[in-house]
């Protein structure tokens, strides 16, 4: 899979590259890949991609930070034809001890603080104060991720649900949950409850962290239309998505607009 990889910060704790990966033609998996070090894949975009590790497949989309341990071996596929963007921490402490790769679902909150840390690091902020503070940040979301719940391989109709609320979060006019549950052969009722054992999220959390990511990644592009993107999001109004931006990083709309938008960010 094509990669074009920017160096961001180099320091004795870790390094950080901004990665943009293209996805090749056809939908085969990627060339198998051995780490030479352990690394953590923060996302910056919700393209989706399928990551083979063994005998196992996990759906990883715009919320899912994944870990690799050394000399760890696994594959990708990009879900749709596109453009994924990631921001890779190289030769970290370890937050955890695992024998197979480690996937976990971020916070809304916690993305942000990944947008806004990318966003200052591209700039090139370079004073002392600034790259101190950001590689605290950084040092933060990694140690968050050895407290963080593990999202095992999902099968059956969860990761059907999973995939089809992935693919269709970020549009206007958006399935129903009734209709996510009928598209993969279960009852609301069932689907919900297991996909919150599954997950720790309800449907409409994650259907609603994904929006929010999505908001998050056309900010960082540039997007300062901010009725607009409500509006492509399925949010009723700019005050609607307004409220619940806030509500679950802890920053306005226009706050994160001057964050992500701005060399100035600050966390």
């Amino acid at each position: 899979m094509p990669q074009e990889r920017t160096l961001l910060y180099a320091g004795h704790e870790f390094t950080v590259e901004h990665v943009r990966a293209h996805a090749h033609t056809g939908a085969d998996w990627s060339a198998p890949y051995t780490l030479a070090t352990r690394r953590i894949v923060f996302p910056t975009g919700r393209a989706l991609l399928d990551v083979r590790s063994g005998d196992s497949t996990w759906l990883v989309d715009g919320l899912t930070a994944m870990h690799f341990g050394e000399a760890m071996v696994y594959q990708l596929r990009l879900a749709a034809r596109g453009v994924r963007h990631s921001m890779v921490v190289s030769r970290h402490a370890v937050p955890r001890a695992d024998a197979a790769p480690l996937f976990c679902l971020l916070s809304p909150r916690a993305l942000y603080r990944v947008h806004v840390a990318q966003r200052r690091l591209r700039a090139g902020d370079t004073s002392e104060e600034n790259k101190g503070s950001d590689a605290a940040t950084i040092a933060s979301l990694v140690a968050q991720l050895g407290t963080s719940r593990p999202q095992a391989p999902l099968k059956g109709a969860v990761a059907r649900a999973k995939r089809l609320l992935a693919e269709t979060a970020d549009r206007e006019a958006r399935l129903s949950l009734h209709e996510v549950a009928d598209a993969v052969s279960r009852s609301p009722f069932h689907l919900a409850r297991s996909f919150r054992e599954q997950t720790g999220l309800s449907l409409h959390q994650y259907r609603q962290h994904l929006r929010l990511a999505a908001a998050m990644e056309r900010l960082a592009e540039g997007d300062a239309d901010l009725a607009g993107i409500a509006h492509d999001l399925g949010y009723c109004s700019q005050s609607h998505l307004g409220a619940v931006f806030r509500r679950e990083t802890g920053v306005t709309l226009g706050e994160a607009r001057h964050a992500l938008g701005t060399p100035a960010a600050r966390i």
